[in-house]
C-alpha cells in the first residue's frame, strides 16, 4: 500500500486525539504514512505529538507524526483529513445548555437538535466551510472524514459549498447492533439490517437473524422480559413498528414528548442519568485532562489495538480495494426515496477503491417520515442561516424545534446565545 498523508484538524484534542491517532500507528498496511497534527492550540497538538511517539515506541510503528500550525501548510497534498473540532469548546457549550435551560428548555446533550444543536450548528458551520475551502485550493482529491456534530449541518454545509468529498461518521448505528447482541442471540456482523434516518435518529428498519425476523425477536423478549431502563427507544418502537438507534439522550430531543417537566425531564422514561449536565461534563473534562498529562509522560496510553471508529477502516478499503461497510451522513441521491435529493441522511454505505457507495434503504414509513422530514428542513434552514448570518432564519429554526413551544422564548433563547457566542459568529454582524 503506497503511504498517504493523513492531516488532523483539531490534532490537539485530549477527548478525540489519542485513540484517533492510536488507531492509525497499529495499522501496519499504513507504514511510512505521515499524520500532521493542526490546531488552533500548538502546545495540545504537541502533547499528542509527544503520546503518539511513546506508543510508537511500544508498537514499533514506522509512522511520521508533525504538528503544523498553519491549516493551509498543513492541508497541502492531503489525502484523507480528519476533523474534530468544537468551535468555543466546553465554554461554549454550557451556554448552549444553561440559556435555554433559563427559559424552560431542558436538553439532554444539545449538540444536534434542540436550541444547543442550532446554536453549535451557527458556530461551526462557516469554520467547517473554511477548511473545505482550503482544501479544495490545496488538496481538492482529498476526503474529508467529518467526525464533528452536529453532523447532518456540517456535512451538508460542506457538500452544499464546495466539491470536497465529506462523510459524515457516527458510531451509533453499528454500536446498537452489539447493545443488541444478547437479546438476538448473534454477534453482529452476523446480522442482516436496514437502517435510515438522519444522524442520532436512525431507525431499524429490518433485522434478519438466520432468516428470523430480528424486529419480531426483540418486541417479544421485551414483552417477556420487561423494557430497558430507558424506554425511550421501546416506547418509539410499540408507536411506530420499528426500532430506533438507541439511547434516549439523543432520541429524546427529536421529540416535543419526553423533556417536560411533566416527565421530570426524562426521569419518567429512565434516562435522567443519561443527561449531560455540566457539572459531569466539566468534571470529565478534568479527568481526561489530567490523565492525558499522564500519556505525555508514557503512562496510561490507550489501549494498543484498533478501536471501533470506522476512520481507518475506510481508508484502508480505499486504498487497498477492500470493502467496508459502515453508517455514512451523505447526501441523498436515493437512499431515502421519500426525502428531497441532497439533504444529508443516514444510511449504511460501502466503502472500497472506487469511493463511498450509500446504499439504498427505500422510502420511511409514513409516520417516521413526518417526524424526521420537520428536522430535515429545519437543518436546511440552520445551514442557510449559518453561511448568510441572517437572525431571520435562525429564529424561523429555533421556532421550529421541537423542544421550543413558545415564539417569545424562541426570540429570546437566540438573541441571548447570538449575544453570548458573538465571538464565535462574525457573521451575524452589523
Amino acid at each position: 500500500m503506497p503511504s498517504c498523508k493523513i492531516v488532523f484538524i483539531g490534532g490537539g484534542s485530549f477527548h478525540w486525539g489519542p485513540d484517533i491517532i492510536r488507531d492509525f500507528l497499529v495499522t501496519p498496511e499504513l507504514a511510512g504514512s505521515t499524520m500532521v497534527l493542526q490546531d488552533i492550540n500548538h502546545e495540545a497538538a504537541e502533547t499528542n505529538r509527544i503520546i503518539a511517539e511513546h506508543m510508537k515506541v511500544n508498537i514499533g510503528a514506522d509512522f511520521n507524526i508533525e504538528v503544523v500550525d498553519d491549516r493551509r501548510a498543513a492541508l497541502r497534498d492531503a489525502d484523507y483529513v480528519v476533523v474534530a473540532i468544537a468551535v468555543g469548546g466546553l465554554d461554549a457549550w454550557r451556554l448552549d445548555m444553561e440559556i435555554p435551560d433559563k427559559h424552560g428548555v431542558r436538553q439532554t446533550i444539545a449538540d444536534t437538535v434542540g436550541p444547543g444543536g442550532l446554536s453549535r450548528g451557527l458556530r461551526s458551520i462557516p469554520v467547517m466551510v473554511d477548511i473545505a475551502r482550503d482544501m479544495e485550493q490545496v488538496c481538492p482529491k482529498a476526503w474529508l472524514l467529518n467526525v464533528t456534530n452536529p453532523m447532518t449541518t456540517l456535512t451538508r454545509a460542506v457538500w452544499r459549498e464546495t466539491g470536497v468529498h465529506c462523510i459524515g461518521l457516527c458510531h451509533e448505528m453499528f454500536h446498537c447492533l452489539h447493545d443488541l447482541e444478547p437479546i438476538l442471540g448473534a454477534p453482529a456482523d452476523e446480522v442482516h439490517f436496514e437502517a435510515a434516518g438522519i444522524n442520532h435518529c436512525v431507525w431499524m428498519l429490518e433485522i434478519n437473524v438466520g432468516g428470523r425476523d430480528g424486529l419480531e425477536i426483540i418486541r417479544r423478549h421485551w414483552q417477556e422480559k420487561g423494557r430497558p431502563k430507558d424506554t425511550v427507544a421501546p416506547l418509539l418502537f410499540e408507536i411506530f413498528g420499528y426500532l430506533p438507534v438507541w439511547k434516549g439522550r439523543h432520541l429524546s430531543e427529536f421529540f416535543p414528548h419526553f423533556l417536560t417537566p411533566e416527565s421530570g425531564y426524562g426521569e419518567k422514561y429512565g434516562f435522567l442519568d443519561q443527561m449531560v449536565t455540566v457539572k459531569d461534563r466539566y468534571a470529565s473534562r478534568k479527568r481526561g485532562y489530567e490523565r492525558w498529562l499522564k500519556m505525555k509522560e508514557g503512562e496510561h496510553l490507550p489501549e494498543l489495538k484498533l478501536g471501533g471508529e470506522p476512520i481507518v477502516p475506510i481508508i484502508l478499503a480505499m486504498e487497498m480495494g477492500r470493502t467496508y461497510t459502515f453508517a455514512a451522513n451523505w447526501p441523498n441521491i436515493g437512499q431515502i426515496s421519500n426525502f428531497p435529493p441532497d439533504v444529508v441522511v443516514e444510511t449504511q454505505a460501502v466503502a472500497d477503491r472506487r469511493g463511498v457507495t450509500p446504499l439504498v434503504a427505500g422510502a420511511l414509513p409514513t409516520a417516521i417520515h413526518a417526524v424526521l422530514a420537520r428536522h430535515v428542513d429545519n437543518q436546511e434552514l440552520i445551514v442557510e442561516a449559518a453561511l448568510k448570518g441572517d437572525r431571520r432564519l435562525a429564529v424561523q429554526a429555533m421556532f421550529n424545534d421541537p423542544l421550543v413551544n413558545d415564539l417569545e422564548n424562541a426570540h429570546k433563547i437566540l438573541d441571548e446565545l447570538l449575544a453570548a457566542h458573538a465571538d464565535h459568529l462574525p457573521q451575524f454582524k452589523g
